[in-house]
């Protein structure tokens, strides 16, 4: 049982209440032109044209019927997430998709659809998920914190909102179904975003917070999906061996079909008894290429390293080898499933050359592993796999450049020569390295986190003074209003007004922030307004005409002092002037001149709408070069009318670990890590061992960055062997399921 306080709980629960209810709310309303172009997409791509009528008909739908499925998905969202509903022992009110019951076609069409719907969008979310669900039952005192039921925030939650809200715009099921598809992908891509950032919320407030992610990519939680996609990897290679081991029979090299469907192996390492298919007896000509071919690797790994900076596929040249070609077709398979996945990720260019280098030299290694142990390929746990996976996780550091010389590059080079040298057939050596490499990682990260903590003590200073500065310069401009406000509640000719609410405001405002509003600048400031708008008005009698007329040069050098001080421009000055000008002798005369006649004498100068420039100062602290980056407070007083929603929303979400690249002005990207959020989530603290400085920037300063392509966020892909295992299986894959048809 959780013993937190009820009212923290209640309080964090609402917290991520506004939080899911805001931020996918606006993502819906938003997605109506993007699903838009989507369609249009569709329906060039195809020429079914029953198919392209229905296309037609929903890119029309989106345009005029948008509300409506916005205006109902809010209010069953609002519905689920009722505040009586957060805090409870009992299951949320979501509906049960996998539960089909014997109903009409209709309705069992649908539960259908909303099942996969509901199953393809929990997928997306699922590693985000685990966490949270336990972190929401620990708030709501479950005593099980391994079932989901005591979160209202789920999946099933978010789907049934937006059931609610196809429903509404449809009754159609087709047109429904199709609509459903246009929004999963979104979802899909947003979702997981939107969880983590609840569970970073949940994770400040101390809520289970040892379940956060480490910079090492975590296995993935749904165990049942695990096994799944391990059982298929399995039964993909069973499948391959058996359609070589079948080919190999035609050819008259074979004894015979091949049957059975358990590829883990049992025998003695390098035997090849191990490499079989179950049932069969293994020729003794096979049983001698495997230990001919494993003394080859023995003699490959031990040989010279290849050149710095080549990258040659030694498991291909083994492929080629005499030993190679009396082994047994699993073990075929093998070599070419391990040599595809180094070709794979030699090309990928998601992966610097300098880790390609390294990984590399462990082509060896890895394939005498995956001989060794057949399920090396479907086991996520593997040692050997664990430690790719951490190469991977480190090389997020530094993007595509990478120094040679930094202290996780050299640990990492460490491992790996110590691996290449000295690895026989005991995997622990894998698990050794991982252990060491955690360790190391673990302490750096120390001294980084002990880092950031003191830069953000610098920056959260710094940012209690900007909101200290900014509350006084809202109470100044409140009293520039305020002085002002009785001389407005007048008509005044377009020129004084304008004049009033723009230059002489911003003398009062600072007047005020400078010094007060009982400081004599101020009211100093505040009489001259007055007799600007007296100076104007109509002189009935000569004691008023000699009263202006002593009044006016002190009137007009006042009003230069005042723009003085607020830098006016000469042009703006005298623009001004001449219209002052005019309408003081017209109130000598006795004349009132109307906002229609001063608006033909004044023309104000053109107004340009300038690119928005970031404000970027710099100050070095304690050693540390800090790079402060805001939006200029106009820009940021706008609440959003200059800022992209999605870019902000997505910048909203980012969680202390996120990596991003800010782009400098030669193109040359700069990869830095999130290290800190102020409590307020107005400022964010970027920083990277590799660098003695730190970016302190806002949220709207680098959404506007990344609206710019000046920054990029980079987003979290599967590890590189992941990617490379998945494009050998599918490669080799299918000429074999051609070749079976």
């Amino acid at each position: 049982m959780s013993d937190i306080d009820p009212h923290t709980a209640e309080r964090l629960l609402r917290q991520c209440r506004d939080l899911l209810e805001h931020d996918l709310g606006e993502l819906i309303e938003e997605l109506a032109p993007a699903i838009a172009e989507e369609v249009l997409a569709l329906i060039d791509s195809t020429r079914d044209e029953a198919r392209k009528a229905e296309y037609l008909r929903l890119r029309t739908d989106l345009q005029s019927r948008w509300e409506t499925l916005t205006s109902a998905y809010r209010k069953e969202l609002s519905r689920q997430l009722q505040p009586g509903k957060l805090v409870t022992t009992s299951k949320p009110e979501t509906p049960n998709f996998a539960d089909l019951q014997i109903v009409d076609d209709k309705d069992l069409a649908e539960q259908i659809v909303m099942r996969e719907f509901f199953g393809r969008v929990s997928e997306a979310c699922s590693e985000e998920i685990y966490a949270l669900d336990r972190r929401i039952g620990y708030l709501n005192g479950s005593e099980n914190l391994d079932e989901g039921d005591n979160n209202p925030f789920g999946p099933a939650t978010v789907c049934a909102a937006v059931r609610a809200g196809c429903t509404a715009m449809y009754a159609d099921l087709d047109q429904h179904t199709l609509l459903l598809r246009q929004l999963e992908r979104h979802l899909q891509a947003e979702l997981p975003h939107l969880y983590r950032a609840i569970n970073e919320v949940l994770i400040e407030a101390a809520i289970l917070p040892t379940l956060k992610r480490s910079y090492r990519p975590a296995a993935p939680t749904n165990t049942q999906a695990t096994a799944a996609d391990a059982a298929n990897i399995l039964n993909t290679i069973q499948r391959l061996a058996q359609v070589r081991s079948q080919a190999v029979g035609r050819e008259g090299m074979s004894a015979g079909p091949r049957t059975g469907t358990d590829i883990a192996g049992s025998g003695s390492p390098g035997t090849g008894s191990g490499s079989g298919i179950a049932g069969e007896a293994l020729p003794p000509d096979a049983i001698a290429g495997g230990a001919a071919l494993f003394e080859s690797l023995q003699a490959l790994q031990a040989g010279p390293g290849a050149t710095p900076g080549e990258l040659t596929n030694v498991v291909r040249l083994a492929r080629g080898s005499e030993a190679a070609r009396q082994i047994l077709p699993l073990e075929a398979i093998t070599l070419d499933i391990v040599a595809m996945l180094f070709d794979l990720i030699f090309a990928d260019d998601k992966v610097p050359n300098s880790i390609k280098g390294l990984v590399s030299r462990l082509q060896i290694p890895i394939l005498k592993v995956a001989i060794l142990d057949q399920q090396f390929f479907a086991d996520r746990s593997h040692p050997a796999r664990r430690f790719l996976d951490s190469i991977s996780g480190i090389a997020t550091r530094w993007g595509q450049t990478v120094d040679e010389g930094d202290p996780f590059y050299l640990k990492l080079s460490e491992l790996v020569e110590r691996i290449q040298n000295t690895f026989g057939q005991d995997a622990d050596i894998f698990a050794t390295a991982i252990t060491e490499l955690a360790a190391f990682v673990t302490e750096h990260e120390s001294k980084e986190v002990e880092t950031a903590r003191t830069v953000a003590e610098i920056v959260q200073r710094k940012e209690n003074e900007l909101r200290s500065q900014r509350e006084r310069q809202a109470t100044s401009r409140l009293s520039a209003n305020s002085a002002l406000a009785p001389l407005l509640a007048t008509a005044l000719p377009l020129a004084i007004e304008q004049f009033l609410l723009g230059h002489w405001r911003d003398v009062l405002h600072q007047h005020a922030l400078e010094s007060g509003t009982d400081s004599t600048p101020f009211l100093d400031a505040k009489r001259i307004a007055g007799e600007l708008v007296w100076s104007i008005a109509p002189k009935t009698d000569a004691d008023e005409r000699k009263r202006q007329a002593a009044l006016l040069p002190k009137l007009v050098s006042g009003l230069n002092q005042g723009l003085d001080q607020i830098g006016t421009s000469a042009d703006a000055r005298r623009l001004f002037m001449d219209a002052l000008m005019d309408l003081t002798l017209a109130a000598i005369r006795g004349v009132k001149r109307g906002q229609e006649e001063v608006t033909e004498m004044v023309v104000p100068p053109p107004v340009d709408n300038p690119a928005v420039e970031l404000q970027v100062t710099h100050s070095v602290e304690n050693g540390v070069r800090i790079e402060e980056v805001s939006l200029p407070e106009r820009e940021t007083a706008a609440d959003g009318s200059t800022q992209d929603r999605a870019s902000l929303r997505r910048v909203k979400h980012l969680v202390r670990g996120d990596w991003v690249d800010f782009i400098g002005d030669d193109g040359q990207g700069r990869r830095e890590r999130l290290t800190w959020i102020s409590p307020s989530r107005s400022l964010f603290l970027f920083s990277n061992h590799a660098a003695n400085c730190a970016i302190s920037i806002t949220p709207e300063a680098l959404a506007h960055r990344l609206q710019t392509n000046t920054a990029r966020l980079v987003e979290r892909d599967a590890p590189m062997f992941e990617r490379a295992l998945d494009g050998a299986i599918k490669a080799l894959d299918q000429p074999a399921s051609g070749h079976s048809e």
